[in-house]
């Protein structure tokens, strides 16, 4: 009997405690559905070789976004600071099942503080080179951007190239508050590979961005050890620029990327793209794009 009202009243204690928590935090349940049904062909080529899929027609999830759902919360801890979190996952709208395999948050798993310090963010996180891509093209990074154009995984996967990544796992994140416009970032990544001598997937990123009225401007420098003992770096620079005419939006991104450790791989291409609004609930997007890619044997 003693152990059952020690029991209530710690199960009493408990909601009292929940029941504060809860005034003080915030939980948002949220998610997208993209949908589409047409026809995709791709063409590209790499020396000799000659890459062309067509699926034709059927119906396809993420045409424009990633279909996905998700939670994010912040908590308020008192003087300034907030902790925050967010978990996010990917699934294919048109079956029901998970991009990921085996299911679980694979877009996003982060937990962070910010304050008048700014903001620390640990977990699987979008890289800068993605925040970058994305931020400087009309189309984001859907399916029919230019930007998925050219840093697509087809033709660098056929060269045994890493494409710029999208995530990282083991990611930590600081980022300043804005001053005068002016936000710098800063990201390290654990590649979490204990064998003697190898540090595979060590990832190191820095990102300066300014936005100010209808400007803004990027720049993100990062660096990705590959496998093995002694393994070169791949290295990846990107500058993006955008201003806001009101009546047009134009976009501009460069990307460059030399991989010293598959086939010496060195990879250039830029991204120029408009965003037309047509009155106050639709956009004309537009893009062209355009790329090199070396191969050295």
């Amino acid at each position: 009997m003693t152990l059952l009202k020690k029991t209530a009243v710690a199960l009493a204690a408990f909601g009292a405690l929940t029941g504060v928590a809860h005034a003080q935090s915030e939980v948002t349940l949220y998610g997208l559905v993209d949908l589409y049904v047409g026809k995709k062909t791709s063409k590209a080529t790499l020396g000799d070789l000659s890459l062309r899929t067509s699926p034709g027609m059927s119906l396809t999830s993420g045409g424009l976004n990633g279909s996905r759902w998700g939670l994010r919360g912040t908590e308020d801890l008192g003087g300034g600071l907030k902790a925050t979190f967010q978990l996010e996952s990917g699934f294919n709208a048109d079956t029901g099942t998970s991009v990921a395999a085996g299911g679980g948050f694979n877009r996003t798993s982060k937990l962070g503080l910010s304050g008048g310090f700014g903001s620390f963010e640990m977990g699987r996180q979008n890289t800068q080179v993605f925040q970058l891509m994305d931020r400087f093209d009309a189309q984001g990074t859907s399916s029919f951007s230019a930007t998925n154009a050219i840093f697509g995984p087809a033709v660098l996967v056929a060269a045994g190239s890493l494409s710029p990544a999208l995530r990282r796992d083991n990611m930590l994140q600081y980022t300043t508050p804005t001053m005068g416009g002016f936000t710098g970032s800063l990201q390290y990544a654990f590649g979490e590979n204990g064998g003697p001598g190898v540090s595979a997937g060590h990832t190191m990123g820095v990102s300066a961005l300014y936005a100010s009225g209808p400007l803004a401007v990027q720049g993100v420098y990062e660096t990705l050890k590959g496998a093995g003992s002694g393994a070169a770096t791949a290295k990846t620079t990107a500058l993006g620029a955008s201003y806001d005419f009101k009546s047009v939006k134009v976009l501009a991104q460069y990307v460059a990327q030399k991989d010293g450790w598959v086939n010496g791989i060195k990879e250039n291409g830029y991204v120029l793209s408009v965003a037309v609004p047509v009155g106050a609930a639709c956009t004309i997007n537009a893009g062209i794009c355009s790329e090199s890619l070396k191969v050295s044997s």
